[in-house]
C-alpha cells in the first residue's frame, strides 16, 4: 500500500493563501498580469505559424492544434500527438505533452504547452514595480520570459523547415 499527504509546510502555506491579505492578493494580481500576457503572445504567435489555439480564460498552459502541417508531418513520419512531441524535444530542445495524455485521440495532432519556463519572482517583481500602472507588454516577455520567446522562435523555424 502507498500513502500519500500534502507536506506539513505546504498545509500551512495554503491556510495562510486561504486566509487572504494584501500581499496574497497582490502576488495573485500580478501573476494573472504576467500570465495574461504571456497568454496573449503565445496564441499570437502561435496563429502566425499556422497553428490552431484557443485563448484562455485564465491558465498557464495551451492546446495548440497542429493539423494544418498534417501532410507534412506524415512526410517526416509524425502520426501521432506523442510523435510530435517525441520529434520536437529531439529536433529543436522545446519539451511539451502530447494531446494523448490529456484525453485527446493519439491521432490528433494537439499538444499540451505550459508558459511557466521563467524566472517567477523576477517577473512578478518587475510587474509590480516596472509596469506598476501601466500594460504589461511584449518587451516584458521578450526581457523577462527569454526562454518562451526562444522556445517559440525554435518551433517557429522547426514548422517552416517541415
Amino acid at each position: 500500500e502507498t500513502f500519500t499527504a500534502t507536506s506539513a509546510p505546504i498545509q500551512y502555506a495554503a491556510i495562510t493563501a486561504f486566509e487572504g491579505g494584501d500581499d496574497i492578493e497582490d502576488y495573485l494580481q500580478q501573476s494573472r498580469r504576467v500570465l495574461k500576457v504571456l497568454a496573449v503572445y503565445i496564441v499570437d504567435r502561435l496563429r502566425e505559424m499556422k497553428v490552431k489555439v484557443e485563448m484562455p480564460d485564465g491558465a498557464f498552459y495551451l492546446f495548440p492544434d497542429f493539423e494544418h502541417y498534417r501532410e507534412k508531418l506524415h512526410a517526416k513520419e509524425v502520426f501521432t500527438s506523442v510523435e510530435l512531441c517525441e520529434r520536437l524535444l529531439e529536433e529543436t530542445g522545446v519539451a511539451m505533452l502530447p494531446g494523448h495524455d490529456f484525453g485527446r485521440e493519439p491521432g490528433e495532432l494537439s499538444i499540451r504547452m505550459a508558459y511557466v519556463d521563467f524566472d517567477g519572482a523576477q517577473a512578478l517583481n518587475v510587474a509590480s514595480k516596472e509596469y506598476s500602472g501601466k500594460e504589461i507588454d511584449e518587451t516584458f516577455v521578450k526581457k523577462y520570459c527569454p526562454k518562451i520567446e526562444a522556445a517559440l522562435n525554435h518551433l517557429e523555424k522547426w514548422l517552416q523547415e517541415l
